[in-house]
């Protein structure tokens, strides 16, 4: 079956909690000091995704792949003001292992940046762990480029 790309139903809290849990996935799998949410933040969490889908000056995207009714991958896009321009920042990405390797993550990029045009973007921001060779490579095919560097120092 073709994977389907649509936009997270509001109605559907079920849907909104799976595509939140998705969001969780791209900030662990990114990070290994990421702490999970508990089941009531997740809650909260999925409550305020709600509240955002129905905003209405459409300030957020949560846009999710679907294989024969179960979510395989997912992208939530914010806009924002970067550098004084109108812009588009992936706030998470995320394809469940299963599904990888199949174009997902590239289709829901390409989706993005079609909203992200339509909503006045001039631009498209995303951060992306070094370690994280895919999503570099994904990015570079894409026409990404490199724009500033985070520089990190624990301090204990």
């Amino acid at each position: 079956m073709a994977i389907v790309y649509r936009t997270i139903d509001p109605e559907n809290y079920q849907e909104a909690y799976t595509f939140n849990l998705f969001w969780e996935y791209s900030w662990r799998d990114s990070s290994t000091a990421y702490v999970a949410d508990s089941e009531d933040e997740r809650k909260k969490k999925t409550d305020a995704l709600i509240a955002n889908l129905t905003r209405a000056d459409r300030k957020y995207h949560y846009l999710a792949a679907f294989d024969d009714g179960a979510m395989a991958g997912a992208i939530c896009l914010d806009r924002m003001l970067i550098d004084k321009r109108p812009a588009c920042h992936v706030q998470g990405l995320w394809v469940h292992p299963d599904h990888r390797g199949r174009g997902i993550a590239r289709r829901l990029k390409e989706l993005g940046e079609d909203w992200a045009r339509e909503m006045g973007s001039e631009f498209m921001d995303s951060n992306v762990r070094v370690d994280n060779r895919n999503m570099i490579q994904l990015n570079e095919q894409m026409g990404y480029e490199v724009a500033r560097l985070n520089f990190r120092k624990e301090l204990r």
